[in-house]
């Protein structure tokens, strides 16, 4: 069965071809995701994304092609975003190494500024939420406001903040993470 009949299907109301087809997005997905991102954390992240936002509309939407013509377009666009947010974030390393950077440039020890550079570039290579949430909290902002920044419940938050600063004392310490 194509992922345009179990669209029919689970638009009629059959509950088993709304399983199937989510599955069978998923898998083809993940295949299509991995094949143009390499890191695999990344890549899963993209799929479960795009999975969410086809979830919350595809009910609501009377297609014209197909419906997996525009799932797929749905997931391009992630993928897209991510190269785009990727891009920024790399011009902000990049700007960070050259001392623009507000975060780290207050750092009057040369060494622990560089240490401190490449670590977050390895915890950020590892998992992107880890870097993100240890330069939030270094700019001052409260749990309330990483909540809403990371889309994430208060007791995510703490747990991804112990796993970052572990990752940065590890890799302070030890040079990898």
């Amino acid at each position: 069965m194509t992922i345009n009949d179990l669209y029919a299907n689970a638009r009629n109301g059959d509950r088993g071809a709304v399983e199937k087809l989510f599955q069978g997005l998923s898998e083809s997905f993940r295949i299509f995701v991995q094949q143009r991102i390499w890191n695999k954390q990344d890549s899963e992240e993209i799929v479960q994304d795009t999975l969410t936002a086809i979830a919350a509309k595809y009910e609501g939407i009377d297609f014209e092609i197909s419906f997996a013509a525009w799932a797929y377009k749905v997931l391009e666009n992630k993928i897209l975003h991510y190269y785009r947010t990727k891009r920024c974030r790399d011009s902000k390393f990049a700007q960070m190494e050259d001392g623009e950077s507000l975060a780290v440039s207050h750092a009057t020890n040369p060494d622990l500024k560089r240490s401190l550079l490449g670590c977050l570039k390895k915890i950020s290579g590892v998992n992107r939420r880890h870097a993100r949430i240890l330069n939030l909290r270094y700019q001052g902002f409260s749990t309330e406001e990483i909540c809403g920044k990371l889309e994430v419940s208060r007791n995510n938050v703490y747990i991804l903040l112990s796993r970052a600063r572990s990752m940065l004392k590890l890799c302070l310490e030890k040079g990898d993470i």
